[in-house]
């Protein structure tokens, strides 16, 4: 499992069932989504852009090959690992080390934009995947360009002898009798264990289950429950802001008055305001959970908040004030996030999924015709776009050296690139004087780097850590933190306590115990 080392920092821990006691394994930090090899010998994970194996008789981790932030993985008997991805297929790539290549197509008709949580069946040629919105399971197959939809799901789907599929619904743990020779569906599903914590809009669900009829799963809320806390640039904890609730997002008023976040729920989520004088449990913003609004951006004079939807893909616009209803700035066929709004309210800089050619940046006029422009389309993915406080660049993370890194380029020409981080980086914020750019690492430590620049000229210091935080998640589709005007304070969406690895794991043996009469 992964879990916080003293320090604060995740690494992998290895527990045998017959102790009371969890081990930490060296070289691990910044470990996410491990997998088992076929022999149990070995721990597949992800780590600072790469897919790492370590033995778990001892030893340093190994790298196996570079890749771009991924979905799960699985390994076969054969030493073939394949590889989930947040925006494209599934890939393949040997245990023993070597570029990963895809092994499937998104298809562009059901709207596809990722391939995630595969699982091999026994044969170790067949495998399962989800896809599509709503999320479905599908069988593929190696050297096959052929699929199967099996059935809708909120999660990965697992293959379990004698022969059994197992997935999550509405936060109850199915199963279903499945032939995995004909990778076929033979019975009606039937409930196994409620309440399994689940994040249906990832595809992410905490259970496992082993050849020999061994069944874990973490029970508990479909959210995670966070806090906003404000630090200083020590990290020492200064206010706690709001209710405990899974805020994703948080964007600060140019007046520091007030903060916009995403909340999620079961269905989506909603944009709430809150009114940081007043320290006040926050005021619903949209009404339509099940559109799942995210990522909210403030308009430089205050008067309104732009947002993304994930159902219609689309960009809406509504009064600050609450008043009236959110206009539809664009709509597209592509999943679609805005990211800054430039201060003089000229343009929006946002970013859309495409198949083909991965996350791109395009700048959405905010006046005239408003006829969107591409910024930056590179076959990788670029994400967490800020424009500088004088409207002349932009700050932004791509994967394209293989790992998240932090470039800024001039604006509008995108003429001019510099690198900002030196190992890894990802959610770039912009002091208000433009003289300060600061940016999370996948092992959630905040980075400062003072910059300088001119029309045509960009230096950048060499980045000093200003503190190891707890935020929710140092790279995903929203900003997990925000900075004070004069940099000397950070409004963090942060996990409270000790982590929820210290909640308990239901452990269920022979969990199939007297099914057989379901078959």
């Amino acid at each position: 499992m992964v879990a916080p080392n003293e320090s604060g920092t995740n690494v992998l821990w290895l527990r045998s069932l017959d102790v009371m006691d969890a081990q930490p394994l060296r070289g691990t930090e910044a470990a996410s989504l491990p997998f088992w090899s076929p022999d149990s010998r070995f721990i597949g994970f992800f780590a600072d852009g790469k897919l790492k194996k370590i033995d778990v008789t001892g030893g340093p981790p190994q790298t196996i090959s570079e890749t771009s932030a991924s979905e799960g993985g699985t390994w076969n008997n054969d030493g073939t690992i394949l590889l989930g991805s947040i925006r494209g297929p599934l890939f393949r790539v040997s245990a023993s080390g070597g570029q990963a290549v895809p092994v499937t197509a998104l298809d562009a008709s059901k709207k596809e934009t990722t391939h995630r949580w595969p699982t091999f069946l026994p044969d170790g040629k067949r495998f399962l995947y989800l896809a599509g919105s709503p999320i479905k399971v599908y069988a593929g197959s190696l050297g096959s360009n052929e699929t199967k939809e099996l059935t809708l799901s909120d999660s990965k789907a697992l293959y379990a002898p004698p022969g059994y599929l197992l997935f999550v619904t509405d936060a109850t743990l199915m199963a279903q009798p499945f032939d995995a020779e004909r990778a076929e569906l033979t019975g009606e599903k039937f409930p196994v264990a409620e309440d399994v914590r689940t994040n249906s809009n990832a595809g992410r669900s905490a259970f496992s289950v082993s050849d020999n009829g061994v069944l874990t799963y973490r029970p508990g809320s479909l959210g995670t429950a966070n806090e906003m806390v404000w630090f200083d640039r020590s990290g020492k904890r200064l206010e706690t802001v709001g209710p405990l609730t899974d805020t994703r997002g948080v964007e600060l008023s140019p007046d520091q008055k007030r903060v916009a976040v995403h909340r999620h729920e079961v269905t989506g989520g909603d944009i709430w305001l809150m009114d940081l004088l007043r320290a006040d449990a926050g005021t619903r913003f949209t009404f339509n959970t099940a559109q799942h609004y995210g990522a909210p951006v403030w308009s430089p004079d205050l008067m309104s908040v732009v947002f993304g939807s994930m159902n219609p893909r689309a960009i809406y616009q509504k009064n600050a004030n609450g008043t009236g209803n959110e206009q539809e700035l664009f709509k597209t066929g592509n999943q679609i996030m805005p990211w800054s709004w430039s201060r003089d309210g000229g343009f929006l800089i946002y970013e859309v999924t495409d198949p083909k050619t991965g996350a791109d940046l395009w700048i959405l006029p905010m006046s005239g015709d408003r006829k969107p422009t591409p910024f930056l389309q590179t076959g990788f993915i670029e994400r967490h776009a800020q424009f500088s406080p004088d409207g002349r660049s932009v700050a932004y993370a791509s994967n394209e050296s293989g790992n998240y890194e932090v470039y800024v380029r001039s604006f509008p020409s995108a003429t001019g690139k510099w690198k900002v981080s030196t190992d890894g980086g990802a959610s770039p914020r912009w002091r208000a004087d433009g003289r300060e750019i600061f940016f999370l690492t996948s092992d959630r430590k905040l980075w400062s780097v003072d910059v300088k620049s001119g029309p045509s000229t960009f230096e950048a210091s060499v980045p000093k850590l200003l503190f190891e935080t707890r935020v929710t998640a140092p790279n995903d589709n929203f900003f997990a933190y925000d900075v004070a005007p004069d940099g000397r304070r950070f409004l963090m969406t942060t996990v409270p306590g000790d982590n929820e690895s210290n909640e308990p794991i239901t452990v269920v043996l022979n969990w199939h115990a007297g099914l057989a009469s379901r078959k």
